[in-house]
């Protein structure tokens, strides 16, 4: 990876110039990096220098990426829907779940890696149908029962152990050279009280971090094989809220609402967008329901290209209408700060007894109640399953299967990394460095255990 500032990143707003933007939209990145090249040769302002540099990493990046054309996609849907056909397919990427690009001037259709996952987790009903048409997929009761217990008992909270790990894989490994890692660590928040986070062990010297994107970081003369962990032990509590629009205050915070460049812009779309869903609403918590409602109605669940590979995630969200956890609370959190309603970002890992897995969602401020918690992905999974009780819940509230590693967006690391993270915006499974050379993707080797989870 290059070597980054974190206000680099910034540049990423910039236009493109036209030879380079025609070659990425026609999907030829190896195109793209040649005319990279060619400009940076030449004389141009330091801002677009800036810009070029992060693009080539994003075009190497889009190479990886998107290399499933439709017949290898098929291929893996019927290894568990043998009666998917090439047009139940074709119907099913109509829908709009699946995350693809065209490439060529023929704008032949090619999928990203991970299309096959999106497919089989959000269409799972319509392949079962295929194969049965009288088929129903199982339902998952977890978020049912959580949503009753969180209602009678007014809260819900869980104890628990997990342990990060990394390692630089066989390829990235350097016998006897430095090397620097995070690894993601629970930040105190109002659903983690800090004094019930506890780290129990490590593999080497530990520094904890008090950053925004919270990380347990180690540096070591690394020797062959060597794994980098930690294991930790936090509290997380959700309390059960069903705030009353009539009690707003009149007077709000303006913290919170200004713009992060480059996906917290307040764009032409961004603006009419954000008029139109307020309508004539003026109370901030109805003002925030309806940006809920409108992402949650409007952005289709979809596995997500590398947040890097983006220029702008809410207007990519707007336009495409898909989006994975992340897309859809940065649209509510960017929609929210336009209509001058507070709003962050939360992140780190969804957490249960015998599974963790990375998960974003947002906050957003209103007097006299304080921080409140959304869950726009959550909420638009419930709303397509037809359960609108659990749609209204993720407004508002969140269950305690979470750890919270991140309260913010796009923060650098204490100490920072010298050179770009593999996901310079968030931080879920850790990030690591050598002196001379970042890691990126694919050369690191990272594992997130659950020890133990006990309810409280």
């Amino acid at each position: 990876m290059i070597r980054f500032n974190e206000e680099d990143i910034k540049h990423l707003a910039i236009e493109l110039p036209y030879a380079v933007r025609y070659c990425k939209g026609i999907g030829d990145f190896r195109g793209v990096i040649n005319e990279i090249d060619k400009l940076m040769a030449t004389d141009i302002p330091h801002a677009l220098r800036k810009r070029l540099i992060i693009e080539r990493e994003v075009a190497k990046g889009l190479l990886k990426d998107y290399k499933t054309d439709f017949d290898t996609l098929l291929a893996k849907i019927q290894k568990k829907y043998p009666a998917c056909s090439a047009q139940d397919l074709c119907e099913i990427v109509r829908r709009g779940h699946t995350d693809y690009i065209f490439q060529g001037e023929l704008f032949r259709m090619v999928f990203q890696n991970s299309a096959a996952e999106t497919i089989l987790k959000c269409h799972e009903r319509d392949l079962m149908r295929i194969s049965d048409p009288g088929a129903e997929p199982q339902i998952n009761p977890e978020r049912a029962e959580n949503h009753k217990i969180m209602k009678e008992k007014g809260y819900r909270a869980f104890r628990f152990e997990v342990r990060m790990s990394l390692s630089p894989s066989e390829a990235a490994e350097r016998v006897g050279e430095k090397i620097k890692a995070h690894l993601p660590y629970p930040a105190p928040c109002r659903s983690q009280p800090g004094g019930e986070i506890k780290l129990l062990s490590s593999s080497h010297p530990v520094f904890i971090s008090d950053a925004a994107q919270r990380t347990a970081y180690i540096e070591n003369l690394h020797q062959k094989g060597e794994v980098y962990s930690v294991s930790f032990c936090y509290v997380n509590r959700a309390e059960y809220v069903i705030p009353d629009p009539s009690a707003v205050s009149e007077k709000q915070p303006d913290f919170y609402t200004g713009e992060l460049y480059p996906h917290i812009r307040f764009t032409p779309l961004i603006t009419e967008l954000a008029r139109e869903i307020a309508g004539d609403e003026t109370n901030r918590l109805l003002l925030a329901r309806r940006v809920y409602d409108w992402v949650t109605q409007n952005v289709k669940y979809s596995l997500m290209r590398d947040y890097l590979l983006i220029e702008n995630i809410p207007e990519f969200a707007i336009l495409e209408g898909r989006g994975d956890c992340g897309v859809m609370a940065l649209t509510f959190i960017t929609l929210c700060r336009r209509l001058g309603i507070p709003a962050r970002w939360e992140s780190g890992c969804c957490v249960h007894p015998d599974r963790i897995g990375s998960h974003d969602w947002a906050q957003f401020y209103v007097a006299p109640y304080g921080w409140l918690s959304c869950d726009p992905s959550y909420g638009a999974g419930e709303l397509r399953s037809g359960n609108r009780e659990l749609w209204d819940f993720y407004f508002c509230n969140i269950d305690p299967f979470r750890l919270v590693a991140n309260t913010d967006f796009q923060q650098p690391f204490a100490p920072p990394k010298r050179f770009m993270r593999a996901d310079p915006y968030d931080n879920q499974t850790g990030e690591a460095e050598y002196e001379d050379y970042g890691l990126g993707f694919g050369e690191t080797i990272k594992k997130r255990e659950v020890i133990s989870a006990q309810e409280l």
